[in-house]
């Protein structure tokens, strides 16, 4: 992107079908993106595929209004048979009716904002929406479109490839230790699911969130978690005196610990030994997620009985699949069982999305190795910079000797940033001539104003604020993913939303 252009609101990041960021290029958009402004949702004709629905997808809902004997309700499309069943249950009120042709399963429910709004959710935290791919097959054989776009698909076998090119990554024995789900977060909540299935017959129910944890990870904790559970967080993951007198104090009653290495968006990361030996200790199980950085520069499998990863991230550098994977390791207790559950709650990724994976997964550590190297130098810059008060790094003071434990290679620096500003954001966000949107991990750098993206509701209210503050979270931090660009022309556009 030249410096002279910015993505107008609303057009898909990177311009094709499928791709899973939006542009969203000022704070106002921003704002009224999440205040649900009509002029700007008007413009929104896609976004990150958990939040807001293909075009596609819409057009199914509409023909299906046809199709089927309830029109005036609200249909959610969704991945499989099995999620629409599990929405049904979720949402527990009369009137919904499952519907299903040609291999597309949904939900109608009744038109109440509320109900609408539960289902939603529902689907957002468990990836459970019907994926754009086969919404345009579906659409292409009901003549509803007269042909599947164009794009590069890997002729092999997919599956195959796919996992033979991230097993190394996550130190798994073979490629059967492997699961791939739809996205990341069916990933963390299948083995949220498997492992609850595992411990909650002990009485172990509640769960322990360390930092600060990506939104719908927080939320599947939160919500979905047993009647009975007592969850507890612990944001300051550098506190390990503190997680081991909260596991202490309620023995026999955690089933496990989530947290991400490093963290979304501080990208903290904590003592991953200490915290192993606590987990064993106390009979919890870890799940780890080492997406920020990508399991292609830290290695966290000495410390985790669960590895979950978002493919959709680094892997899929082109932006366009949405895709995710959980490994069990060697030391999980209760290994076979776990898998074999996970594997009966997962939601597998459509066909044509492991096509599409397996055909550019081969620029997956390029990209890597590129990232690692401008990381650096937008790192010393931001540093150095007069209206820079603070750069949250993988190897910064408290996290560095953390991260070197896991890191895979000392240039293993990693491609996200976050960093806060002395000076007026939305001036700065408004000038920055770069892609902005959600996501990260694409071969174009993307910022996003992550906490007005992902906690509005928080930004929104003094007291919310005040939380933030408490959490260690400056509301107005920018998350900056370091794409492919040559570094200079990363610098060059930060240098001109900062004169």
């Amino acid at each position: 992107m030249s410096l002279s252009e910015q993505i107008p609101i609303g057009k898909r990041i990177p311009n094709i079908p499928h791709a899973v960021s939006v542009s969203l290029p000022t704070m106002a958009d921003v704002i009224g993106y999440e205040k649900r402004d009509p002029r700007i949702l008007a413009k929104m004709n896609s976004g990150y595929p958990r939040f807001v629905k293909h075009e596609w997808l819409r057009e199914i809902e509409i023909y299906w209004e046809s199709l089927f004997d309830k029109p005036g309700n609200t249909v959610w499309l969704t991945s499989s048979e099995k999620i629409a069943h599990q929405l049904e249950t979720h949402l527990d009120t009369p009137g919904t009716k499952f519907q299903k042709h040609l291999g597309v399963s949904g939900l109608r429910i009744p038109d109440d904002e509320q109900l609408n709004r539960k289902a939603k959710l529902f689907l957002q935290h468990v990836g459970g929406y019907l994926c754009s791919r086969q919404a345009e097959d579906y659409l292409v054989a009901n003549g509803l479109k007269k042909q599947i776009e164009s794009e590069a698909l890997y002729s092999g076998d997919a599956e195959a490839k796919i996992l033979e090119s991230i097993r190394p990554l996550l130190n798994a024995e073979k490629c059967d230790d492997i699961i791939l789900s739809n996205c990341g977060m069916n990933a963390i909540y299948a083995a949220f699911q498997a492992v609850n299935e595992i411990q909650a017959p002990k009485g172990r129910k509640s769960w322990i969130k360390l930092g600060w944890l990506y939104t719908d990870t927080m939320s599947i904790l939160d919500k979905l978690s047993h009647r009975e559970s007592n969850n507890q967080k612990l944001y300051n993951v550098f506190d390990t005196d503190k997680l081991q007198e909260l596991l202490a104090s309620r023995p026999n009653q955690f089933a496990g610990i989530v947290t991400e290495t490093p963290t979304n968006p501080l990208i903290q990361s904590m003592d991953l030994e200490r915290i192993r030996e606590l987990a064993t200790k106390h009979g919890v199980c870890l799940i780890l997620d080492p997406t920020i950085n990508s399991p292609a520069n830290v290695d966290i499998s000495p410390y985790a009985d669960i590895i979950v990863n978002s493919l959709t991230k680094y892997a899929s550098s082109e932006g366009d699949v949405i895709m995710g994977a959980v490994c069990t390791t060697q030391q999980c207790p209760e290994r076979d069982a776990i898998t074999q559950r996970i594997r009966a709650i997962v939601e597998p990724p459509y066909a044509r999305n492991l096509q599409r994976l397996a055909e550019q997964i081969d620029r997956y550590l390029p990209l890597i190795e590129s990232i690692n190297t401008s990381t650096i130098q937008v790192v010393e810059y931001l540093k150095s910079h007069p209206k820079v008060t603070k750069v949250y790094w993988s190897k910064e003071a408290r996290s560095k000797a953390n991260y070197e434990r896991i890191a895979r290679t000392p240039e293993s620096i990693g491609g996200m940033i976050s960093f806060v500003l002395n000076t007026d954001l939305a001036t700065f966000y408004d000038r920055l001539l770069l892609a902005k949107g959600p996501s990260f991990g694409m071969t174009q750098t993307l910022a996003c104003p992550f906490m007005y993206l992902a906690h509005y509701d928080l930004i929104s209210a003094e007291a919310g604020r005040a939380y933030l503050q408490q959490a260690g979270i400056d509301s107005e931090l920018i998350r900056f993913s370091i794409g492919g660009e040559p570094v200079a022309e990363i610098i060059e556009a930060l240098d001109y939303a900062l004169a």
